[in-house]
């Protein structure tokens, strides 16, 4: 059996298609996918450099950066953001499907397709940031659909309010996704399963958290 891939069509029709991938001898499409889906990575979060999301201490330098100066600062920064969004990518797609791979005797391509429709998830979240930080001017942490708007009402900490800002709807929705897939591909104990894919997503929060942190140490650092 052939399967032609569709990140999206895993997400809707998760039952017949995660059944088709299961019996399937061959993948088609998977890697074209891959490419449009780091595209979108890069250009999305290129995007979100471009509005401003996370240029907080940027915008505290303007006075001391105008004109040009301050203008390539803002193209460094957008750059910056390109390159985190290809790296988180890849992270998503192919690093997650390597511990996957290493802890079930799933065939790496197939879980390659379901790190695909997780991608697709982070995109929808990015957008959503995008959006929210257009039209009211929230950052990321601070999303409604996040913790992080709760912990911003008790703690003024940047660390811990990114911290809950991490633990969102559509990143339980990715937890649930990717378990669900997992139990269906290999016959592996629901709480093993659960226990390591909410390990990488804890390594997931931790590391989004600490590199925020050191990300505007580093632009304070590289502009002042």
């Amino acid at each position: 059996m052939t399967y032609h891939t569709n990140p999206f069509r895993l997400l809707t029709n998760p039952k017949e298609t995660l059944f088709k991938l299961r019996e399937a001898e061959q993948l088609r499409g998977h890697w074209l996918w891959t490419v449009l889906i780091l595209l979108a990575f890069c250009l999305v979060y290129a995007a979100l450099g471009w509005v401003g999301a996370g240029t907080e201490t940027l915008n505290q330098l303007n006075a001391v950066y105008i004109g040009s100066d301050y203008e390539y600062a803002k193209f460094s920064f957008i750059i910056g953001r390109l390159v985190w969004g290809l790296g988180l990518g890849l992270l998503v797609i192919f690093v997650v499907s390597l511990v996957f791979y290493l802890f079930y005797e799933i065939p790496y391509q197939k879980l390659v397709v379901i790190q695909l429709s997780v991608g697709v998830v982070f995109l929808l979240e990015a957008l959503s940031w995008l959006l929210l930080l257009l039209a009211a001017g929230l950052e990321w942490d601070r999303s409604p659909f996040s913790l992080g708007v709760i912990a911003d009402l008790f703690t003024d900490r940047p660390w811990v309010i990114s911290l809950f800002g991490a633990v969102s709807l559509f990143q339980l929705f990715i937890l649930y996704f990717q378990a669900r897939c997992l139990l269906v591909l290999f016959p592996a104990k629901r709480w093993h399963v659960s226990a390591v894919v909410g390990m990488i997503y804890l390594c997931y929060i931790l590391l989004l958290t600490l590199l925020g942190g050191i990300g505007n140490k580093i632009v304070a650092f590289i502009f002042a």
